[in-house]
């Protein structure tokens, strides 16, 4: 008989007290397709004319072949990774050409439908040493769909090159959304993560990065809104390496209604990574006094000479500023929208279609409306 739970899954680095309610999560399993591999997944991407590498859809030779096999990571949970290394219907692999600077991004559209409601992806981005690529993958469902969607994204840099990997997710209310991803990057690479949270009924990521080479970078942005009774469970872990390395998480939110929110950040210095810093900072507005916001910033230490700062906040919109927009007529639903529109925006315009980042204003803006 099938378990219908999936237990336990995106534990927390280090646990901390168990009546927190945060060192891991339990959620109905929705994964009913067993026969998912043999209905592969018809999703849009744009392959750009000055693109030189390697883009197609993923197959059993890549996964073999990856440059992954000899990297332990556990994702989101044992069964969800191994799904995705298994039983996936859809996923790409990418691999630029050294030196390659692609100007215009690598777009992927997921829009899942009652007829393929279910989505398993497997991604491999390889950037070659000195390359830079952009890559956004928009997942999508309609708004009568109940969505099931597990992906899983492997990205590995070599020395000198830049991954910017945009995730905008914005299944229906009804879904499910599990999405993991891991990067390795070697001396002088750089991940940049952007990821959008809007919608899900149940939302839990899971984002590991190894900077094992020397000054290598990565920054995490997030924007999330949750409504209704929306569970939202974000896992986030730095693991430093390498001598000067960096990373930075900025994570921004907006909770309404009974959403039940985690977010999970870890600096992890490891031994050797002299030098490094680090800094994460979570802010969330709260909108309801039913809410349920849990934040967990972690700093693990083993190295001395090292730099970490982490922080977690959560309040509601500043009257004053609330107070000085009304007063330059704007109604009080408007002004919060204008706030809240403020503090996402630095965000938001990292993504670099005009298009892309539009639709995620207007669907924050509806969001708000329906609060009111």
């Amino acid at each position: 008989m099938k378990n219908n739970k999936l237990n336990k899954i995106n534990p927390i680095p280090v646990p901390t007290w168990s009546w927190l309610g945060v060192n891991d999560i339990s959620i109905e399993d929705r994964f009913t397709n067993e026969n998912i591999r043999k209905i592969p997944f018809s999703y849009q991407w744009s392959r750009e004319s000055d693109f030189s590498g390697i883009l197609e859809p993923m197959n059993e030779d890549k996964v073999k072949n990856s440059i992954f096999d000899t990297i332990s990571y556990e994702g989101i949970g044992e069964k969800v990774q191994g799904d995705a290394l298994e039983e996936y219907n859809a996923g790409f692999y990418l691999e630029t050409k050294a030196g390659e600077k692609l100007q215009d991004p690598l777009c992927f559209n997921l829009t899942m439908t009652d007829e393929q409601s279910q989505v398993i992806d497997n991604n491999v981005i390889f950037a070659k040493e000195d390359s830079e690529i952009t890559i956004i993958v928009d997942y999508q469902s309609k708004s009568s769909t109940k969505a099931y969607h597990n992906g899983l994204t492997r990205i590995y840099c070599e020395k000198g090159s830049t991954v910017n990997y945009i995730i905008i997710q914005n299944l229906s209310k009804e879904s499910t959304h599990l999405g993991a991803c891991f990067a390795k990057l070697e001396e002088g690479a750089r991940v940049n993560y952007v990821i959008v949270e809007l919608g899900a009924k149940e939302s839990i990521t899971n984002v590991r990065t190894d900077l094992q080479g020397n000054q290598s970078t990565a920054n995490m942005y997030t924007v999330y809104m949750g409504d209704k009774e929306r569970i939202i469970d974000m896992n986030y872990l730095m693991n430093h390496y390498g001598k000067e390395t960096k990373s930075n998480m900025e994570i921004k939110g907006v909770l309404q209604d009974q959403c039940n929110k985690i977010f999970k950040g870890t600096l992890d210095f490891k031994k050797g990574a002299v030098k490094s810093t680090g800094a994460e900072e979570e802010y969330a507005v709260l909108l309801s006094d039913k809410v349920r916001n849990r934040s967990v910033p972690l700093l693990l230490c083993t190295e001395e000479d090292v730099s970490g700062q982490h922080a977690a906040s959560a309040g509601k919109i500043d009257e004053n500023h609330l107070f000085y927009l009304m007063t330059r007529g704007f109604s009080e639903a408007e002004s919060k929208k204008l706030i809240i529109e403020a503090a996402f925006r630095p965000i938001i315009d990292r993504i670099p279609e005009e298009n892309i980042r539009n639709a995620i204003f207007e669907e924050i803006r509806r969001g708000l409306s329906d609060a009111e």
